[in-house]
């Protein structure tokens, strides 16, 4: 009976959709709901191109003119070629043994939760979410080494959202467990 009735409910909404009975707000929510999906994606995607330590894949997710900003706001990175050689270094810092073009994970692991984002132009929107990045210990298994959180400004190039300023905040980190690892300058 339950199911009779999400059923529906399911069908009634479907069947609105497709003759355009619904509100246009509720058809410009929807649209707003599937932009933050979609650069909802892009910081997975982010994570995972780090993770991965592909520069090709890393330097995709950002605008030709992007910026990128570490502790302090120091500036890291302008342009995508620029961040194509971050991924580059990153490569040779935290996945060493791996062969050039190789699809490999590397000795991070970015988990990207609690995204806000707000669309301020059908092509530009900023955006705020936690990173909390886990390696593994030697001898261990995984643990947390840094909680922090990206802030951003995106913009839609033909049709696919980017990064176009990354600011990376590091709120707190485990300095014993990066000398232990030999990442970030230790060992």
């Amino acid at each position: 009976m339950v199911i009779d009735l999400v059923n529906k409910r399911a069908v009634a909404l479907a069947a609105a959709l497709l003759i355009g009975a619904l509100p246009a707000t509720f058809a410009a929510s929807m649209e707003e709901a599937l932009e933050r999906f979609l650069i909802q994606e892009l910081q997975s995607r982010y994570a995972l191109a780090h993770d991965l330590t592909d520069p090709e894949m890393y330097a995709a997710v950002f605008t030709e003119d992007a910026e990128l900003y570490g502790a302090g706001g120091r500036l890291l990175a302008k342009g995508r070629e620029a961040l194509r050689a971050v991924g580059v270094n990153d490569r040779k810092r935290f996945n060493a043994g791996a062969a050039e073009g190789e699809r490999s994970f590397g000795a991070l692991r970015h988990v990207v939760t609690n995204s806000v984002i707000e669309l301020t132009s059908p092509t530009t929107a900023t955006g705020f979410c936690y990173v909390m990045t886990i390696v593994v210990r030697p001898g261990g298994g995984p643990e947390i080494l840094s909680l922090g959180r990206y802030e951003d400004e995106y913009r839609k190039v033909d049709g696919e959202w980017l990064i176009a300023r990354r600011e990376i905040i590091m709120d707190m980190g485990n300095s014993e467990l990066a000398e232990a690892t030999g990442l970030f300058g230790g060992r």
